[in-house]
């Protein structure tokens, strides 16, 4: 037993000095080594000038919409045989009748009862040039009585003459003294006469050209080039006043409205616009089809009155003019009605700090400072254009040129690690380089 408890004893006490040993031995020295430098690719900031460019989607309408409501009743007669919808008719085309049998009638009396009123003021008109001749002519006999009268007076003082011709040439002097002023009386009424008759013969032309204009009516003609849209009649149909027959489209202007951001429509618009002017802007709409894009130039037009609150968007009208589009021959198809499409609008050029597209990271710039550092940068884009950006700083601070821009994507990216730019590897045009790990 004395045995077994030494050995115990003694194999404790020597794994204690053996932990004792390894705990108190010194640590060997260590040497920390810093981490290489990353080669990286740059290119300076610089400006340029660039043009700001949106973009927005919306649907294609017709400038102008035309709908042939009926302004009188009546049988639809002459039916146009082209008059279905999707056809393309010219300007002028007459494209139905409404039966014009009663308003030819109505013409007809109209203008009998025209005729009737200047007739009437041409009577009138000659009556009184009849009747200054007749008053002239009877004022000169006056007159030759009247003198005879005085004649006879001083015979008859003289004892020349009898009273009864004295009396006899006093009533014959009255006789026509009162002729005369019955003429006289009705040269005075003439004017009344002739202003009634001139009103009568107004009365007269505002029904002819009243009754002109319904049997004009009767024709549906088309008046400009345009799309039948709508349909809404037949021949034998008989329609009432205010029933919509037809709809139409023009053809050669088409409208587009789009939704801007108002932030975008701000960066767009020359700071000296006036009022709702557009001037500087230029848009171009386009067309994705099946292994094809269609582009045609716009021209945008006005601003809606009122935003969407919902979204902060502004309507901008953009105008496609396709005059040419329907003739034979023509390379660009048209634009029709309802087709969803793609804008771009584009702003005046400006000078704008810019950069590779592929030197963005997300809302981040790496830049490499004076001490071959990593800098990272919170900016802001303004617009793309092509493979180029344009930027602010969000802290305000204005850019300065010559910053060396690093166009790799670093792995990890840690504010203030090395960097080294080895030579024949700053070139802006090269493609995106791989990510430095």
């Amino acid at each position: 037993m004395p045995s077994k408890r030494g050995f115990a004893y003694g194999l404790l006490a020597g794994t204690l000095v053996l932990l004792l040993a390894v705990m108190l031995r010194p640590s060997a020295p260590t040497v920390q080594r810093a981490a290489p430098a990353k080669v990286v690719q740059v290119v300076p900031l610089e400006q340029r000038v660039m043009t700001p460019e949106v973009q927005a989607f919306g649907r294609v309408k017709p400038k102008r919409v035309w709908q042939a409501v009926a302004e009188l009743g009546g049988e639809v007669q002459d039916r146009h045989p082209q008059l279905e919808t999707g056809r393309l008719l010219r300007a002028g085309t007459r494209l139905l009748t409404i039966d014009p049998l009663e308003y030819q009638l109505y013409l007809a009396q109209a203008r009998a009862d025209h005729n009737a009123a200047q007739a009437q003021l041409t009577r009138l008109e000659q009556s009184a040039v009849n009747l200054d001749d007749t008053l002239a002519l009877e004022q000169r006999r006056l007159a030759l009585a009247e003198a005879e009268l005085a004649r006879k007076q001083r015979l008859h003082e003289q004892g020349l003459a009898s009273q009864s011709e004295l009396d006899n040439q006093q009533q014959s002097a009255l006789s026509q003294r009162k002729l005369v002023q019955e003429l006289e009386n009705q040269r005075r009424l003439l004017p009344d006469d002739r202003r009634v008759a001139q009103a009568q013969l107004k009365v007269a032309e505002a029904a002819l050209a009243d009754a002109k204009r319904r049997l004009a009516q009767t024709e549906i003609t088309l008046p400009f080039d345009g799309r039948i849209a709508v349909v809404d009649v037949e021949e034998g149909q008989v329609v009432t006043p205010n029933t919509v027959m037809l709809e139409a489209h023009g053809i050669d202007e088409m409208e587009v409205e789009v939704a801007v951001a108002q932030h975008d429509l701000r960066l767009l618009l020359p700071s000296e616009r006036q009022g709702d002017s557009l001037l500087g802007l230029s848009a171009t709409v386009t067309l994705a089809t099946a292994g094809e894009t269609l582009n045609w130039r716009a021209t945008p037009t006005r601003i809606r009155a009122s935003a969407d609150p919902s979204r902060a968007t502004v309507g901008v009208v953009l105008e496609v003019h396709q005059p040419d589009a329907y003739l034979d021959g023509a390379t660009q198809p048209p634009l029709i009605d309802g087709l969803f499409v793609e804008a771009r609008l584009q702003g005046r050029e400006r000078w704008v700090w810019s950069v590779p597209q592929r030197a963005l990271r997300g809302e981040q710039l790496y830049l490499m400072d004076g001490e071959d550092r990593l800098e990272i940068l919170p900016v802001q884009v303004l617009f793309r254009q092509g493979d180029r950006v344009a930027i602010v700083a969000r802290s305000g601070e204005p850019l300065e040129s010559g910053l060396r821009v690093v166009l790799n994507d670093l792995i990890p990216a840690v504010a203030g690690m090395e960097l080294r730019v080895e030579e024949g590897t700053t070139t802006p045009d090269a493609s995106s380089p791989e990510p430095v790990l």
